[in-house]
């Protein structure tokens, strides 16, 4: 059996699922938020179509639905571009193509008749190949997704296989799991937004636990992982944020800026836009999975993130991620106004959504 091992970058990642998914026997399914009918989209069909499986599917959010290229379906933009109504039609018609092949689609937490259910969204991104291989990280099936910076880690753990197995059917039924589970590699946590209040205590002890160092990479960070992180800045942990020089949602940038100026951690901007999500801990924990660790995925997504001590995994996350940034210099600009703004929008959103997820808003 394969060892675990990070696919840094699109272009590794879906070298290794077509080889991987060139073997299957019984079963490849496949999860993502973003799909789109562009040549990443048509990669992964070009992939699930080849696989000898049996059973090939293909779950999607529904936020592919109404969000193309990174704008609105529903705007004045598919009225005006060509090309754009091109890239939604695209997309439409390589789902149509997938599902006369034989691979099943299906859409995932619908966004609502007027879109009031747009902030529940399940953002995972997993594959699964005969309930052994599994691949988890933060690509999404889109060029631009495949052009930034991001990883999937691949885990040959048969206890994991099943356990995402189980999570994605219970996903295809429309039902969807709060929950960790132990496995031979680490720990599995499921998480349903604010339904998951106290599994996501127990994931940030995780993190509480840290003794000397927390690496944070993210382009997304906000509370409540911020309050984790200044109580382990309290008791001497040093801690260090990677985040985007270029964030295609610049307020989550500015916040990290504003929060910056208290002083209990360091930042470190990779060049260019990363979308990767993971967090290191003294060098011997290593997370990792589809949560940003912000608030819209705390109060209102479905997540799936890992937690492994594997040290050999550990060590080729530092050598080919780490050693990315080692270099990179410490961030000290930034502009008081948008900082101030942006600090305040997401007090005020941090405070909506916790109201939101407990009435108009719950999680799916």
């Amino acid at each position: 059996m394969a060892k675990s091992s990070i696919l840094l970058g699109s272009k590794l990642f879906m070298e290794r699922l077509e080889t991987v998914g060139d073997k299957a026997k019984e079963s490849l399914l496949v999860q993502a938020m973003t799909f789109e009918g562009d040549d990443a989209g048509s990669r992964l069909i070009e992939v699930m179509k080849s696989s000898p499986a049996k059973d090939k599917r293909l779950l999607i959010d529904s936020y592919s639905k109404v969000v193309i290229n990174d704008h609105f379906v529903f705007s004045l933009k598919y009225l005006n571009d060509a090309s754009f109504r091109n890239e939604v039609k695209a997309t439409r018609k390589l789902i149509t193509d997938a599902e006369q092949s034989g691979i099943r689609v299906q859409f995932t937490n619908p966004v609502g008749i007027l879109g009031q259910k747009y902030p529940l969204r399940n953002h995972k991104k997993m594959v699964v190949v005969d309930g052994e291989a599994s691949f988890l990280g933060g690509i999404n099936f889109s060029e631009h997704n495949f052009a930034w910076h991001d990883m999937m880690v691949e885990l040959n753990d048969p206890r994991l296989g099943q356990a995402l197995v189980e999570d994605f059917n219970k996903t295809w039924e429309g039902i969807n799991q709060s929950k960790s589970i132990e496995t031979n590699e680490g720990q599995l946590f499921l998480f349903n937004g604010s339904k998951s209040k106290k599994l996501y205590e127990d994931f940030f002890n995780q993190i509480r636990v840290a003794q000397k160092s927390i690496q944070v990479i993210s382009p997304y960070i906000s509370e409540p992982l911020l309050g984790v992180l200044r109580s382990c800045a309290a008791k001497g942990v040093k801690i260090t944020i990677i985040s985007p020089q270029e964030n295609n949602k610049s307020i989550f940038k500015n916040i990290i800026l504003s929060e910056q100026q208290k002083g209990y951690f360091d930042l470190k901007e990779y060049p260019g836009m990363s979308h990767m999500k993971a967090i290191l801990m003294d060098d011997e924990k290593l997370i990792f999975g589809s949560s940003n660790y912000d608030l819209v995925s705390y109060y209102f997504e479905q997540e799936v993130v890992f937690v492994s001590e594997d040290q050999l995994l550990i060590d080729e996350f530092k050598s080919k991620v780490i050693a990315e940034v080692k270099e990179q210099e410490r961030c000290d600009s930034f502009s008081p106004v948008a900082t101030k703004k942006a600090a305040f929008v997401m007090n005020l959103l941090n405070k909506i959504g916790g109201l939101a997820s407990r009435t108009i808003l719950r999680p799916y």
